[in-house]
Parts: C-alpha cells; sequence; structure tokens
C-alpha cells in the first residue's frame, strides 16, 4: 500500500498530539482556576494598598495634627470601607468571609479612635494655647516685679523654655524636667496666686496628651490589625495561585517527558519516508543558491513530491526569465536610493540651517542694540565704556564667525572642535553683558548671585554663551517687559559639577508642554514670535558639553533652567 505523505504525517503526528492533547486539557483548566483567581488577588491587593495609605495618612495626622490631615486620613478610611461594600459574592467566598467581617469590625473601631482623637487634638491645641497665654501672664507679673524675692525671672524664662520644649518634643524627659520646675516653682512660692493657673494649665496639658497618647496606641494596634489580616488574605491568594502554577507546571513536565520520549520516535518513522525526496530537492536548491540554475528536479515518487518537483522545475524556469530583470530592477533602484539619500542630506542640511539662523539673531541683534545704544549716547559715553560697547560687538561678531565656521565643518561632514579651559564664572557675567541693553530696554530687574573664585569646565566659550543668550532671551520675552531675571552660578553638593540656574518671572510653561519644550520647531508663543528650535540648539549643545539641562515652571509664577556641567578635576 502506497501512502501519500498527508497519511504519513498524520500517523505520525496523531499519537504525540494525543499526549499535547490531554496534557493541554489538564493544564487548562488549573490555568483557568488561576485566572479565576485574578480578581481576588486584585481585591486583596486593593485592600492592602488602601490599608497602606490608610497608615500613610495617620502618620501625617499624628505629625501635624490638622483638619486637613484628619480628613485625608477619613477620606483613605472611606475608600477602604467602599472597597469592602464592592467586593463581589464570589470573592467574598474565596476570601473568606469571617476575614471580611474582621476588616469591617477593625476599620469602624480605627474610624471611631481616629475620631476621638481628633477630638483630643483640638482639646490639645485649646489647652497649649492657654498654657502659652498664662505663661505670657506670669511673665508680664515676673516683669511687674509683683513677685516674691524667691521668685527670679531666669527662672520663669527657663520654666518657659522647658514648657515649649515639652510642646515641641512630647517625650518623657521634656515632661519630667517641666513638671520638676513646677513643684519647685510651687515649693518656692506657695502663696503665688498668680503662679496657679499656669500650674493649672500645663497640669491639664500632662493629662490630655495622656490621653492623647492611650488613643494613638489603640489607633495604630488597630491599623496593625488591619494591615495584619489584609497582608493574610494578600498572602493565602498568592499561595494559592502558587499552589496551582505548580501543579499545572508538574503536568506540563510530564507532558514535555511524554513527548520527547514517544515522539521523536514517531518522527523518526515519518521522516524516513518524507525525507529522501525532499533531501534531494534540498541538494538541489544549494546548487542553484551557488548559482547553477540549469538544474532540475528528478520526476521519480508518485506522491505529493512528485507534484513539488513539477512546481519546482516551472520556478526555475520562471526564475531564469525574471533574472534578467531583476537585475535591471536592482540598477534602478540603486539609482533611486543614492537620489533619496542626496534628499536626506539635503533635508538635515535645511533643518540646521534654520537652527543656525536662529542662533545668529542672537549675536546679530546684540550688535544691532549695542550699536544703537552707541548712536544714541555716544556723547554721555566715556572712553571706557565706549570701548566696552566696542568689544561687545567685536566679540559678538566673533561669535556669528564660529557659528557659521560651525556650519560650513557640519557642510563638510566634520566633527565640531573648539573644546578649552573655560572659567564658567566668568562666560555667565560676560553673557549678561550681551544682553545688558535688551534688559534695559525692556524694564528686567536682575539679581546675580556669583562666586568670587573661579570654576573651570571643558567647552566651546562661543556654544556656552549661545546657550545662556538663547535662555536669558526666552526669559526676558516671557516677562513682557516687565519682571525679575535671577542668576546663580554655585558648585554642587559634592563638588564635581557647577550648577547654572536662570529664573524669571515670567508667565510660566504650562505643565503638559514641559516634557516637550526641547523638542525641535516646539515653541509656546504665538505663530510668528518663535521658531520652536531655541532651546532645540541649547540641549544639543549642553549634551555636547557632557552636561544636563532641566526645567521647572509654575504658570503665572515663572520658570527656572538649571545647566549642570562637569568641573574639570583640580589636578588637571
Amino acid at each position: 500500500m502506497k501512502l501519500k505523505i498527508w497519511h504519513k504525517m498524520i500517523i505520525g503526528i496523531t499519537i504525540p498530539s494525543l499526549i499535547a492533547f490531554f496534557g493541554g486539557i489538564l493544564a487548562y483548566g488549573y490555568i483557568n482556576d488561576v485566572k479565576n483567581r485574578q480578581d481576588v488577588v486584585l481585591t486583596a491587593d486593593d485592600l492592602k494598598e488602601n490599608v497602606l495609605e490608610i497608615r500613610r495618612n495617620e502618620k501625617n495626622f499624628l505629625l501635624y495634627k490638622t483638619i486637613e490631615h484628619y480628613d485625608n486620613l477619613q477620606d483613605s478610611v472611606f475608600t477602604f470601607s467602599a472597597t469592602i461594600k464592592k467586593v463581589s459574592i464570589d470573592t467574598k467566598d474565596k476570601i473568606g468571609q469571617e476575614k471580611l467581617d474582621s476588616l469591617k469590625t477593625n476599620i469602624n473601631s480605627y474610624s471611631d479612635r481616629s475620631d476621638n482623637l481628633n477630638n483630643n487634638f483640638q482639646k490639645e491645641i485649646t489647652v497649649s494655647k492657654k498654657v502659652q497665654n498664662e505663661g505670657k501672664t506670669l511673665q508680664t507679673f515676673i516683669s511687674n516685679k509683683k513677685h516674691a524675692k524667691e521668685l527670679s525671672a531666669n527662672f520663669i524664662l527657663d520654666l518657659r523654655l522647658l514648657e515649649k520644649n515639652y510642646m515641641f518634643f512630647r517625650d518623657k524627659e521634656s515632661a519630667v524636667k517641666l513638671n520638676r520646675n513646677l513643684l519647685k516653682l510651687k515649693n518656692v512660692t506657695p502663696m503665688c496666686y498668680d503662679c496657679i493657673p499656669y500650674i493649672e494649665a500645663i497640669r491639664s496639658l500632662f493629662k490630655i496628651n495622656e490621653v492623647s497618647d492611650s488613643i494613638i496606641n489603640s489607633l495604630q494596634d488597630a491599623g496593625d490589625n488591619l494591615e495584619k489580616i489584609t497582608g493574610k488574605v494578600s498572602l493565602a491568594e498568592r499561595e494559592k495561585i502558587n499552589s496551582y502554577i505548580t501543579f499545572t507546571q508538574r503536568v506540563l513536565l510530564t507532558g514535555i517527558i511524554l513527548l520527547c520520549v514517544l515522539g521523536p520516535l514517531f518522527v523518526y518513522k515519518t521522516a524516513s519516508y518524507i525525507s529522501s525526496p525532499i533531501k534531494r530537492l534540498a541538494e538541489i536548491a544549494k546548487k542553484i543558491s551557488d548559482g547553477d540554475i540549469t538544474l532540475r528536479a528528478p520526476l521519480k515518487e508518485k506522491d505529493e513530491t512528485y507534484t513539488l518537483a513539477v512546481s519546482f522545475n516551472s520556478m526555475l524556469d520562471n526564475l531564469q526569465t525574471t533574472q534578467h530583470t531583476l537585475k535591471e530592477s536592482l540598477d534602478l533602484l540603486n539609482e533611486k536610493q543614492a537620489q533619496l539619500i542626496e534628499s536626506e542630506k539635503r533635508a538635515s542640511m535645511g533643518f540646521l540651517v534654520a537652527g543656525i539662523a536662529h542662533e545668529l539673531n542672537n549675536p546679530i541683534n546684540n550688535i544691532s542694540l549695542t550699536a544703537e545704544t552707541i548712536k544714541e549716547e555716544r556723547k554721555s559715553l566715556s572712553d571706557e565704556e565706549l570701548d566696552g560697547f566696542i568689544q561687545d560687538i567685536v566679540r559678538q561678531s566673533e561669535r556669528a564667525h564660529k557659528i557659521i565656521d560651525n556650519l560650513l565643518d557640519f557642510a563638510r561632514a566634520r566633527k565640531s572642535s573648539g573644546m578649552e579651559k573655560q572659567d564658567i564664572v566668568s562666560i555667565v557675567r560676560d553673557s549678561f553683558g550681551l544682553i545688558q541693553n535688551q534688559l534695559k530696554i525692556s524694564n528686567i530687574q536682575l539679581s546675580k548671585e556669583f562666586p568670587d573664585e573661579s570654576f573651570f569646565i571643558n567647552g566651546n566659550r562661543s556654544k556656552l554663551e549661545q546657550i545662556l543668550v538663547s535662555i536669558i532671551t526666552n526669559a526676558v520675552q516671557s516677562m513682557n517687559d516687565a519682571g525679575t531675571l535671577t542668576v546663580k552660578v554655585l558648585p554642587d553638593d559634592e563638588n564635581k559639577n557647577i550648577l547654572v540656574k536662570i529664573s524669571d518671572t515670567g508667565k510660566g510653561i504650562p505643565e503638559a508642554d514641559l516634557k516637550n519644550i526641547f523638542e525641535p520647531f516646539f515653541t509656546t508663543k504665538v505663530p510668528g514670535e518663535g521658531t520652536g528650535l531655541g532651546l532645540a540648539v541649547c540641549y544639543t549643545l549642553v549634551t555636547e558639553h557632557q552636561g544636563e539641562i532641566d526645567v521647572e515652571s509654575e504658570e503665572g509664577v515663572g520658570t527656572t533652567f538649571t545647566i549642570k556641567m562637569p568641573l574639570l578635576d583640580s589636578t588637571a
């Protein structure tokens, strides 16, 4: 009996497939159980996270004792209670009604204790104010010198200091010291009636603090119980899922072992019937891959390989026909690809030219403003001031020249150079000198905080000035002809980097736009006032200096740019 290839394959595949099928059915059942318990795990995690949020708000409430933090605590308690109420019946059965009831009991107890604690805190605030008022009254009484000789002003001042320490630290040592001095006050002047209200107020504060401490301990115990219960619920569900996964792994491992033992046996027998004609075709295909497309497959077997061999030979005939056409198409493709590469180069050059045009605007603008100032005030300018303005024009001209050099370097496919040791403090000072006219014209107040000593980095002076001037110009424009521009230069805590902080009091940047401001062509200015290239260029130049640039902004308050660059080693 002659078998077709598909008959041979069915025989070789059926038995291993049956092994895989039954193993898969078992594994599917347990995986489905894991899936069904996902909702339980999510609920358990939600409860646990809600409890952690409660404990966090609890700590804030105990620390600050304000109504705001109390409300936050109550909100988190309400959220936890709402989560328990939303638990489905099926999930309740899986978690256990007893555990959920225990959580409800504990959260109700926790809520009641937090209410009591809040009320007690309000009383504590009232009593604390009373203590302070009585202390002030006692100090006034002492200052009027209507007290017994044994009662000194220094003693009362020490007593008030112990009072403040106790209110601030609320520790046992402060309470003992304060109580000891109260006893001294009472023993020294037993007939001092003006001292009694102060002593009684502090005694009241002791008592109410003891009540608060008791409530706090019970509140924390209730919170610990909530954490313990939700932790057990979450852990129990994960352990159940792990047990399901472990069993599923064992089932799959058993199936794999059976497949590894029985599968190869059937596959080998099947392959031996199929591989012979296919092997011949593979040998021919290998020779064809070496370039000989004149070979043809022999027609021997009468199974499906016969049709395959006929189709294979037909394919070779068509392959010879199309080879020539393919070669011509490949030549055309190479030509088009070269055109595309040239187009990409032009696009890159156009992008850089747009950025360079934006960069050139700053030195040209400064040259124009400086020249205009000389023209308008040349009669009142001293020789020294005139020389300074001329030096600014020369320096800005050199800066524009360097920018053009960078463009030419890009066109010649050379990397930018000119990195050398630079005094960043001096560069920042000079950069603010470059925009001095803009600040004066725009009615901008300048606040500077520069260190007395020099800090050196490895950089290009022109590019560093470009970074600073571009950021300063944006700051001036954002303040709409009125505001304060603040610049600070300082090392970081480890003295490894120098930080340049530039702050304005402008309109600020929307939070949604902060992540995009360093992207090319992104701008928050109205159409026609900005190209969106300035900060993108700044980001590129800062990165070129192995530095970082960050921005913080608040609408209606202002914006702060922080430039961080590595300092040169002091031994360099």
